[in-house]
């Protein structure tokens, strides 16, 4: 995505630049800047550039892509001195950028990182910002599970003596251990 968008500012950019440094050249006739052709260049370019080996078939024989491209650049450079010179200023400027970030991005480097993240900042200006339906529910700190700490302590207590009662049911007292006996003890106090 973003060797196509910086191909089509790449491109508007050496397409100003072409009309301001040389004015009395490009003066001769009106060329305006429309269209997505240096963005489109850039794309190719950056194919050429990144895997220049690929072949492409034409009817029965085979061609390397980076031919198609170099042929497209010299008609390009042809071009800039023809009727549509700043469209072909415009795709060189393209091509350049396409074969700038291709030999870069060989290299490890990304050069369309930033203008990614940029962008990604951009369009986050823009999305909704989703409210959830939950509400913040804040608990009271002297209270476990709905019941105070006094409230709580004495459940415990009461489902350690079921526990208790149940073991002396089924086994009889002697198979309680001594600190069942000691807890019975005090709490029956």
């Amino acid at each position: 995505m973003s060797i196509y968008f910086l191909g089509a500012i790449a491109g508007g950019l050496v397409f100003l630049i072409g009309y301001n440094v040389f004015p009395s050249f490009f003066s001769k006739n009106y060329f305006p800047l429309v269209g997505a052709s240096a963005a489109v260049r850039a794309l190719f370019i950056f194919l050429c550039a990144y895997n220049p080996n690929s072949d492409i078939r034409i009817l029965n024989f085979n061609i390397k892509i980076w031919h198609i491209g170099a042929v497209l650049v010299v008609f390009d450079i042809i071009g800039v001195f023809g009727t549509n010179g700043g469209g072909n200023l415009a795709h060189l400027g393209g091509a350049l950028l396409g074969y700038v970030y291709a030999k870069q991005l060989a290299q490890g480097n990304d050069i369309g990182k930033g203008f990614e993240r940029s962008t990604d900042a951009v369009a986050g200006w823009f999305k909704p910002r989703k409210k959830g339906n939950l509400k913040t529910v804040h608990k009271k700190k002297s209270k476990v599970g709905g019941y105070t700490t006094g409230e709580f302590s004495a459940l415990e207590k009461q489902k350690q003596i079921d526990a208790i009662l149940d073991k002396i049911s089924k086994s009889g007292y002697d198979s309680l251990t001594a600190s069942e006996k000691e807890f019975l003890f005090k709490v029956g106090k």
